[in-house]
C-alpha cells in the first residue's frame, strides 16, 4: 500500500474537487439566470419609475 500521508503541491484533495465542482455549478447556474435577473431588475425600475411619476402627478394636481 502506497502512504497516502502528505499530499503533493501538484495533487488536489477531494474538498478542493468538491468546492470546485460547487463554484462551477454555482457559476453555471448564474449564467443560465443572468438574463432572467436584468429582466427583473429592469422590470423592477420601470415599476418605480412609473410608480414615481404617478405620484408627482397626483401631487401636481393637488397643489394646483
Amino acid at each position: 500500500m502506497q502512504d497516502k500521508g502528505n499530499v503533493s503541491e501538484t495533487e488536489t484533495t477531494e474538498s478542493e474537487l468538491v468546492e470546485t465542482s460547487k463554484r462551477r455549478r454555482i457559476g453555471r447556474w448564474l449564467k443560465r439566470r443572468r438574463s432572467v435577473v436584468a429582466n427583473g431588475i429592469l422590470r423592477g425600475a420601470a415599476y418605480g419609475i412609473g410608480a414615481g411619476g404617478i405620484g408627482l402627478i397626483v401631487w401636481w394636481i393637488e397643489n394646483h
